[in-house]
């Protein structure tokens, strides 16, 4: 690794793996809104104490609670790498240039974000609206109210807010945690150009972030008005501390924490973080929830930290295809969800479905085709808008990276 260049090889792959878990959630989220039989599950009304138990007393089939925690948990690994990089090339731009420039920090988030996401939100309020093929009844059915509300938040990147007040925006809900992001980012770098201790300032942030909602909680506990579920949703969503943990991931990996990283590398730590993916989303109490971001948060964590620096690393998820569809990943989960909703339309008729519950054929197609159109929109969309704009970051960029960085 150069001076100036930073490239992490395999991260790519975990980023589709990642796009892929929201992709699967969804699509049994519009079978369900569509009517169709599905293994979406609402875990709060259907699960009394933790997945497994509910499981066992065969009130749920064992891949309902995959199919409900796989998105949320794609969208926790986006915060936590997203978290992980930025704070890194942070760290080497302070390096390099001896201060952070905020002016090119934005400029190159705009240049990569902006295009596609605007692109996405113009799409999804003027022209899917009017394709039946594109409905969602019981989102659409809602959305001429809170229409410019909604539009206007999502414009100046609050579309976490607009879904906390209103049913979601049909086709583009997803982009709820690109407005987290973004928030993020308008926070971040001036906390790492502004203080000279970087693991104390991003764990005040953790414990400011975790504080605010904790006491939330506490001083509403037991009351049930529409404005508190409101506030708890958009506090649940925002999960910043997830992104800060991903930074201290950084600073550790920046700074050769050698210790922490020997312990983070060992062959039993590093199966564990694997391991306790599917232990979490069984066995985690209903009680607890809304706190389990962070145990995830931090099995993400390791496993970034093997795939990106450990030569030994078990798994390095470096294969060429996977590579490619990661760098994709963007599209991928911003467009994932109008092919499947159209994907969902389409397929029962021409298949002839006989009931409501489709079987194995039919399933199998509808993932087959959504997968195969959400590539395909989303490599168009790489190389025709999204390329462009990622050329011209080079005139604002100070450490070459991503994939430049690999030439």
């Amino acid at each position: 690794m150069s001076a100036s260049k930073v490239y992490f090889p395999g991260l790519n792959s975990l980023r589709f793996f990642a796009a892929m878990a929201v992709v699967f959630t969804h699509v049994e989220l519009m079978k369900r809104f569509l009517a169709y039989g599905s293994h979406w599950i609402d875990m709060d009304d259907k699960i009394k104490t933790y997945p497994w138990d509910a499981v066992r007393h065969k009130d749920i089939t064992w891949i309902s609670p995959a199919v409900a925690n796989a998105g949320p948990l794609g969208v926790v690994f986006f915060f936590v790498l997203s978290g992980f990089l930025i704070t890194y090339l942070l760290f080497k731009e302070k390096e390099v240039m001896g201060d952070i420039s905020i002016r090119k920090f934005y400029m190159r988030r705009i240049l990569r974000i902006w295009p596609l996401y605007y692109t996405v939100t113009l799409i999804g309020f003027f022209l899917l609206p009017h394709f039946p093929f594109f409905q969602v009844p019981i989102q659409n059915l809602f959305m001429p109210e809170n229409f410019w509300t909604a539009f206007w938040m999502y414009i100046f990147f609050v579309p976490n807010l607009a879904f906390s007040m209103f049913v979601a925006i049909p086709n583009i809900g997803q982009a709820w945690s690109i407005g987290v992001e973004e928030q993020f980012y308008a926070i971040w770098p001036w906390l790492q150009k502004k203080f000279k201790n970087p693991l104390r300032t991003m764990l005040w942030f953790m414990a400011v972030m975790i504080g605010i909602k904790a006491l939330f909680l506490l001083c509403v506990l037991g009351i049930d008005a529409s404005w508190v579920l409101k506030v708890k949703k958009f506090l649940v969503m925002l999960k910043l501390e997830c992104m800060a943990l991903g930074g201290i991931g950084a600073y550790l990996l920046y700074f050769n924490k050698t210790n922490i990283l020997r312990l983070v590398y060992h062959p039993v730590v590093e199966i564990l973080a694997y391991a306790s993916i599917p232990g979490l989303v069984y066995l985690t109490p209903m009680k607890v929830q809304n706190a389990v971001h962070l145990a995830y948060s931090i099995s993400f964590l390791i496993i970034i930290l093997n795939v990106a620096s450990n030569p030994r690393a078990l798994i390095k998820f470096r294969w060429g295809v996977l590579d490619y569809l990661g760098k994709i990943s963007f599209g991928i989960y911003m467009y994932h969800m109008m092919c499947i909703v159209l994907t969902v339309h389409l397929v029962p008729g021409l298949m002839h479905a006989q009931s409501r519950d489709l079987k194995g054929i039919e399933n199998l197609a509808i993932y087959s085709i959504a997968f195969a159109l959400t590539i395909l929109v989303s490599a168009i969309s790489y190389h025709f808008l999204e390329l462009p704009f990622i050329r011209m970051k080079k005139k604002v960029t100070t450490v070459i990276s991503g994939d430049n960085a690999a030439n």
